[in-house]
């Protein structure tokens, strides 16, 4: 078996496991994905799902008195939990 062989099997073999290995990671992740819908993206306090959130004056935006979500006044500024991460605020993507 001369190098060239050897190395041009060795690729192959490799380029292999990686395709099978990915093949794998895919169908995880697609499996994964389809149980996230069901589960919520972050626990809301259950006065809040059945009648709301109850958002009172604060600071410059408005913040749930029931579970402290927080919406801000203007576009383009930051809403929701510190705890969880602010997101932006925005009509339009960038």
């Amino acid at each position: 078996m001369t190098p060239t062989i050897f190395w041009a099997l060795l690729t192959a073999t490799m380029a292999f496991g990686v395709g099978i290995a990915t093949f794998i990671a895919v169908g995880k992740t697609r499996a994964k994905a389809r149980l996230a819908p069901k589960e919520p993206a972050r626990r809301i306090h259950e006065a809040c799902v059945a009648g709301g959130h109850n958002y009172k004056v604060f600071n410059t935006g408005y913040r749930c008195a029931t579970c402290g979500n927080h919406i801000s006044s203007h576009e383009g500024e930051l809403y929701g939990r510190t705890e969880d991460g602010r997101q932006e605020r925005r009509r339009e993507p960038r």
